[in-house]
């Protein structure tokens, strides 16, 4: 087994004429060998960056992705969840108004599995940082989770909690400067197998990768043997629970690029949504919510200049409807920042109210998130 994991880097590196891209089948081996002690840290960040030069192929994100998940915990499958949300990117400014987007979900009765990386991009403004103020639980395991979403429809769990892969990845991303496929293949690993699940990315052509990535997650969750190659013991020991099948029978997948690559639609331009599922896929247009908004770069220098009023901005936002107090929040900067949070939440609930099915054209929808923003 220790000279087949080798021969995944000899394959990658054998030169111009004579290396290639890894299969989806030896790249799901890449991560979950070096999780079983098989490959090294040397062997695996040699063929991540190996990859990372040549440009990762949708095959390489997939099988990956399927490897982080293979050493996930079968209880965070077995948690009922209408709505996985990975929020791994950040904001460089503003704020996560996709917190509000959710706990409007969440008061609708949906379960929602919100999770990120707060110790990856730290510079960033991570959710992390800001769900307890939301009254928004977190949880460290399945237990935990499935208390949250029984109470209150919604949790946030760290990525850590999910599997050691993610720490290590990590250490490696931080010690080597450069990010790997991993920073892509966690936000496809659905640990809960959510019926419907969020994709956000920002540099261009990401959405097709994605699409792609999730088609050929569906088809290996329903065909084992594009798991199995011969560095694997049996079909049995990559086998997928009924889980997992049932959302690649049925599962929709919801890719855009958000706002600074967070999972958040950005009212200030037009988005595609693509709809994938194993199936097909679908592209839907949003039109812009904030055409001829001024005043975004001086929002974002108030903002941060008063970094510890973040979460209470964003919970008075929540509340206007029932107090005017603000405690010393300028006026005026509150109405700006109402205004885009008011057109994020109302453009990223009718991302989700379209990719659920639960709408038939994009006017409806916005009409729906528009009424649900109203009655929180």
């Amino acid at each position: 087994m220790k000279k087949a994991y080798q021969g995944l880097i000899r394959t990658l590196g054998r030169g111009e004429k004579g290396s290639r891209s890894l299969t989806l089948s030896e790249a799901h081996f890449l991560i979950k060998g070096f999780s079983d002690g098989i490959g090294t840290k040397v062997q695996l960040a040699a063929a991540l960056m190996l990859m990372r030069v040549r440009g990762e192929t949708c095959e390489e994100v997939a099988g990956a992705a399927l490897g982080i998940k293979s050493t996930m915990s079968t209880q965070w499958s077995n948690l009922d969840v209408s709505i996985d949300w990975p929020c791994y990117a950040g904001k460089r400014e503003l704020l996560p108004w996709l917190l509000l987007a959710a706990k409007v979900l969440a008061n609708q009765g949906e379960r929602l599995l919100l999770h990120g990386d707060p110790r990856s991009l730290s510079h960033r403004k991570h959710i992390a940082a800001y769900v307890e103020r939301l009254n928004i639980p977190k949880a460290s395991n399945p237990e935990e989770a499935q208390s949250a979403l029984d109470s209150v429809g919604i949790c946030y769990v760290d990525a850590d909690s999910f599997s050691p892969l993610v720490a290590q990845f990590r250490e490696l991303h931080q010690e080597l400067g450069l990010r790997s496929l991993f920073q892509i293949a966690i936000r496809c690993t659905n640990p809960a197998n959510a019926p419907v699940s969020l994709r956000s990315y920002f540099h261009p052509g990401l959405d097709k990768m994605h699409t792609k990535v999730a088609k050929l997650m569906s088809h290996a969750c329903l065909d084992v043997r594009l798991l199995d190659d011969s560095f694997n013991d049996s079909v049995e020991s990559t086998a997928v629970n009924a889980a997992e099948q049932a959302f690649a029978l049925k599962g929709r997948v919801g890719i855009f690029k958000g706002v600074q690559g967070e999972t958040e639609i950005n009212p200030r331009i037009s988005t595609e949504l693509t709809i994938a599922s194993r199936g097909d896929s679908q592209v839907i247009h949003l039109p812009t919510r904030l055409e001829g908004f001024v005043g975004m770069n001086t929002l974002s220098s108030e903002l941060a200049l008063v970094p510890e009023q973040a979460s209470l901005i964003l919970s008075q936002i929540w509340d206007q409807g029932e107090s005017d107090h603000r405690r010393g929040i300028d006026s005026a900067l509150f109405i700006k920042l109402g205004e885009v949070a008011e057109a994020s939440v109302i453009g990223t609930l009718s991302a989700v109210y379209l990719l659920q099915g639960k709408c038939q054209s994009v006017s409806e929808a916005e009409s729906l998130a528009d009424q649900a923003w109203r009655m929180r």
